[in-house]
């Protein structure tokens, strides 16, 4: 049987998101009568994101969370005070200008603890997944790639369902790509994709290279195993990508931007392992063309609910 080898121009989409949804997050600074000055933020998106402000100048100012020229801040969706800034007595001149950039997530100072997690398959219960060979597209050109790269390659049928490898949050979604050029793989942006914030601050992104149908929406909370998108429409193949980051708060504190202006990445990949049999047996999945089935062990599906949602799907 042939390989399929995915090569990643999508994974550089968590890193540019933070430009790519105009206007979900809006900065708005306001003069208060006691002389400080409140940065608010105004969120209308889904689970957490970090923002970061760049202050141009900051004179005669100062405020807590603040440091040099930086400020980093986690906000949720709704209206909330960032940080006040606070007049200096001894100051004689008081000036604030301010840029700022914001990332889905919420920023960590390492890797989440429990990065031995067991994933689910994505797929239905006892459903036949084929594993396909995933590299990234700055390795397939020989490029060096800045931080080891992970990702996880599933081929599918027709008909067949997407379901959650993990409990979370789905902060964003899309199935705007319809039809692929026949002969010919597209590789956009804006592929198909279900992105959820994970419970232990991780970013699952499921990037699918065919039609779909969304089964959820954003600010849907879900749990492994729920399905989550369909292939419901005739394409040359049926194959979706799972990777899995998280925003590194180190690396976003020291952000700059590249030669060409872009900005460099902020995430980390971590690994990924799964869950391929009832027996609790585990995997990395790094192995082209094998054929997996898929499995509900109680256990793993209820680790990260609460005791009303376990009671709600009879685990109890």
């Amino acid at each position: 049987m042939k390989t399929h080898i995915l090569s990643l121009l999508i994974f550089i989409c968590l890193a540019t998101q933070a430009f790519s949804q105009n206007g979900i997050i809006t900065l708005r600074s306001v003069s208060n009568p006691d002389r400080t000055i409140s940065i608010n933020a105004e969120s209308l998106a889904y689970g957490d994101y970090t923002i970061r402000i760049s202050f141009k100048t900051l004179q005669g100012y100062r405020g807590s969370g603040i440091f040099g020229d930086v400020g980093i801040f986690v906000v949720q969706r709704g209206n909330r005070e960032l940080v006040k800034l606070e007049p200096e007595k001894s100051a004689t001149v008081y000036s604030y200008g301010f840029s700022y950039s914001y990332f889905p997530g919420n920023y960590l100072n390492k890797a989440p603890s429990d990065t031995g997690f067991l994933y689910l398959l994505p797929g239905t219960l006892n459903n036949i997944v084929r594993i396909s060979k995933v590299s990234s597209f700055e390795a397939s050109f020989g490029k060096p790639v800045e931080d080891a790269f992970f990702g996880t390659g599933f081929s599918y049928a027709s008909g067949d369902t997407i379901c959650a490898a993990r409990a979370g949050l789905v902060y964003d979604c899309s199935d705007e790509q319809k039809e692929s050029e026949k002969g010919k793989v597209i590789f956009k942006r804006t592929n198909n994709q279900i992105l959820i914030q994970q419970r232990d601050g991780s970013l699952a992104q499921y990037t699918v290279r065919a039609p779909i149908k969304l089964l959820v929406e954003k600010g849907d909370n879900v749990i492994p195993g729920q399905p989550i998108a369909v292939f419901n429409k005739e394409n040359e193949g049926y194959e979706m990508i799972l990777s899995v980051r998280y925003l590194d708060g180190k690396k976003i504190s020291a952000i700059r931007n590249n030669s060409d202006g872009t900005i460099v990445n902020p995430y980390r990949f971590l690994p990924t392992i799964f869950c391929i049999g009832e027996d609790g047996h585990s995997s990395s999945l790094q192995m082209p063309n094998q054929t997996f089935k898929v499995a509900y062990p109680k256990e793993l599906i209820g680790k990260e609910l609460s005791k009303k949602e376990k009671k709600k799907l009879g685990l109890l």
